[in-house]
């Protein structure tokens, strides 16, 4: 079955290249189905919605037809443009996720069930998808309509992954100051029990050959949410392939689909 695409919508008035998203969606649905929001990683520098086409068709297949998917652009921190830094990304991430609830004019729109909306992030994007959804104070105003969210290879631990690796500053000083390392970490704002968030499903996931993010951050990050009385954590860690590999696993998209049906 023919997957449509369409590409290149702006989700902020300015049409900016980086406000921009790709959505994806079977040609024909008998009924409303979930909407998985993915969000790219690359460091909060790198990475384009345009490079992802085979995970959102891949991740639609594996549900049999039964998913619109999204893969959104966010401004970037980069040494050319200093001036975007946290919480641009952020700000970029509920903005996109806002559009895709609210508008009613884009393609795919009329087969999308808005009370079924799934975050999933990958590394710096599961940082975004896991961030937002711990930080009532950010005002994002949906937060009933997001049932479920799933990292992998996330980071959520930010002055940890630097303990892990000093070498990672290059990137994490781009787009955070120092005094907001802890305050911009997930792991940090999941030890709160927000009631806005108390609905939502948590499932962590860390390819066990992941040679740039340890599980560690997975596990750590799992174990905070528990504690802290979140009450529905999927901690996955196994073998995925590489930290980028594993992204066009079907493993990976199966367990994406297992996510939004269970």
């Amino acid at each position: 079955m023919l997957i449509q695409a369409h590409h290149d919508i702006s989700y902020m008035a300015n049409h900016s290249a980086r406000h921009k998203l790709d959505i994806y969606f079977p040609p024909i649905s008998p009924a409303t189905v979930p909407l998985v929001v993915y969000v790219h990683g690359g460091a909060w520098r790198t990475g384009d919605k345009s490079e992802f086409q085979k995970t959102a068709e891949g991740i639609i297949r594996a549900s049999n037809y039964r998913l619109v998917v999204a893969v959104i652009n966010y401004q970037l921190s980069t040494k050319d443009d200093t001036s975007v830094r946290h919480p641009s990304h952020l700000i970029d991430t509920m903005a996109a996720v806002r559009f895709l609830i609210t508008d009613q004019s884009y393609p795919g729109r009329s087969i999308v069930d808005h009370s079924r909306v799934y975050l999933v992030g990958h590394s710096a994007g599961a940082h975004l998808s896991t961030l937002m959804t711990l930080c009532p104070h950010l005002g994002f105003e949906h937060m009933h309509h997001i049932q479920g969210v799933l990292g992998i290879g996330g980071i959520y631990n930010i002055p940890k992954l630097l303990k892990y690796n000093a070498g990672y500053s290059d990137f994490i000083d781009m787009a955070f100051s120092p005094s907001q390392f802890t305050e911009a970490s997930p792991h940090h704002q999941a030890e709160k029990l927000h009631s806005q968030a108390q609905h939502v499903r948590f499932m962590i996931v860390n390819s066990s050959q992941d040679e740039l993010v340890p599980s560690e951050q997975a596990t750590d990050f799992a174990s905070q949410l528990v504690n802290t009385g979140y009450s529905d954590i999927t901690l996955i860690v196994r073998d995925l392939g590489g930290h980028d590999e594993s992204l066009f696993n079907p493993k990976f998209w199966d367990i994406v689909v297992q996510f939004v049906f269970a």
